[in-house]
């Protein structure tokens, strides 16, 4: 009989904390967005990162990464990325036509600069997001399970950029907005070891999950109690952002599922079995603003409040 290995944390608040503590070996003073991917991984959603140049944007992708323990790619978005550098092509080798697996046959996939790529790409990794599925001349091919893509754009690009379509942004479970840490951070960010310009320690964020570990994780989520005022909540949250007027376009159904699904995820990490309001609060931001489109004088910010207190 084979040994089982024990699981490096004791539940699930150990395991956000274990995290933390990884993470942090090599991307200082942005806990809250951490935090915000174990949610996603767990959730099964996927994650849009804006920041500023040099945010650590990149490397928070790569260290969560390592911290999931699962196969990882990133692939470089540029104007002359194509849809097969995503999803792969046919080849003929030795007489035979065989397939080539592009960079979204990955657990984690790492997609930098997603708004710097041209509309068919995009449309290319949306399939892979939205049906775990690629392609190629008519024939499908699945996706690893898990698959979570973490993509990153820079907001302060202007030339050269393919902004995001609505239904492109409403499959990402969250958008975080990454800045520059504070000042006892970028210090403590300077004492850390270095490789030239790169910190050293990527090698040394040990992995605490690995395909079976999510798994056996994701399905703790699954007996997380509802409460009917909890659900309603969440469809009156929804609904006020549709007869905002100040918003040409609220938030989708999708949206309904995936605050319910961030909620479960973050009511198990505080080490509850069941979603309360506040869950449902400290998540919608995160879950919503990306979604709403606002007319002149009203900001995503101001519709939110206004959603989540009437």
């Amino acid at each position: 009989m084979s040994e089982v290995m024990p699981r490096p944390y004791e539940n699930l608040v150990n395991l956000r904390n274990r995290t933390r503590e990884e993470v942090s070996k090599v991307v200082i003073g942005q806990g809250n967005a951490v935090d915000l991917l174990l949610v996603a991984a767990l959730a099964q959603g996927h994650v849009l990162i804006e920041g500023p140049p040099g945010s650590a944007k990149t490397l928070l992708g790569r260290a969560m990464a390592h911290v999931l323990g699962t196969n990882f790619k990133r692939v470089q978005f540029t104007p002359d990325t194509t849809p097969a550098e995503i999803t792969g092509h046919n080849t003929t080798k030795m007489g035979e036509q065989v397939f080539l697996q592009g960079v979204a046959f990955t657990n984690v996939l790492l997609a930098d600069e997603i708004n710097r790529t041209p509309p068919r790409t995009q449309a290319a990794l949306l399939e892979a997001m939205q049906e775990h599925t690629v392609t190629v001349e008519g024939k499908s091919y699945r996706l690893p399970d898990p698959f979570l893509v973490i993509a990153t754009q820079n907001p302060y690009e202007h030339e050269g950029i393919y902004p995001l379509p609505e239904s492109q942004l409403d499959r990402f479970l969250f958008k975080i907005d990454l800045e520059y840490c504070d000042v006892e951070s970028e210090i403590e960010m300077l004492r850390l070891p270095h490789t030239g310009v790169t910190p050293d320690m990527l090698g040394d964020i040990q992995s605490l999950l690995g395909v079976v570990g999510l798994d056996s994780a994701r399905r703790e989520l699954d007996g997380t109690e509802v409460p009917f005022g909890v659900a309603e909540y969440i469809i009156s949250v929804v609904r006020r952002t549709r007869e905002n007027p100040g918003l040409e376009l609220g938030a989708s159904s999708r949206a309904a599922i995936h605050l319910l699904s961030a909620s479960k995820a973050q009511a198990r990490l505080d080490g509850r079995d069941n979603v309360t309001i506040e869950d449902v609060r400290s998540m919608a931001p995160y879950v919503l603003r990306h979604r709403l489109i606002c007319r002149p004088g009203t900001t995503p910010d101001e519709a939110l409040a206004l959603a989540l207190d009437p």
